[in-house]
């Protein structure tokens, strides 16, 4: 029997995935930077919820996108590896031990190292999206460029959207 939270992870996938291919892969800036806000959902999973469902997880998003872009796994590995990576950059960032990341809460991050967390794991991203859609090192400084502008037009659209929801549950 599938529990509530489950569900609830998936139809959010399912949104991320539909909101992604259909509206956001349309926001194209110079044919060189688009915004890839399905990875808002590995940025603000809770990293003390059960750590194979969130792979599981994080794999179904990138897969989700993969079909509707036809581009063979990239996006499930790039997705996949952030999401193994996050628990890692958390601890490294918020400078908690490995007993302490149980009890850690987003809320407990500053400003800044929320600005550090969300940009590591958006470059991350971006970096392997793009050096395996090339997958070679002849077109590093394409790579590069491409990750960099797409970093910060996705960058652009998750502040936005943490600016916006943080906001409206101060009040």
């Amino acid at each position: 029997m599938l529990n509530f939270r489950l569900l609830i992870n998936i139809i959010t996938i399912i949104f991320l995935v539909l909101l992604q291919v259909f509206i956001f892969n349309k926001l194209v800036f110079n044919h060189i930077a688009v915004p890839y806000i399905y990875i808002i959902f590995v940025l603000l999973y809770p990293p003390q919820r059960n750590r194979y469902m969130f792979l599981v997880l994080c794999f179904l998003l990138g897969w989700g996108v993969d079909i509707f872009e036809s581009t063979g796994g990239i996006n499930a590995f790039a997705c996949l590896t952030i999401g193994f990576l996050s628990k890692y950059i958390i601890k490294t960032i918020s400078g908690t031990r490995f007993f302490e990341i149980e009890e850690f809460d987003f809320g407990d991050f500053s400003t800044g190292q929320w600005f550090f967390y969300t940009v590591a794991m958006v470059l991350i991203h971006h970096f392997l999206l793009f050096f395996f859609e090339s997958f070679s090192f002849a077109n590093i400084q394409e790579v590069l460029s491409r990750t960099l502008y797409s970093s910060v037009f996705t960058l652009i659209f998750i502040f936005f959207y943490l600016i916006l929801f943080r906001k409206r549950a101060e009040r």
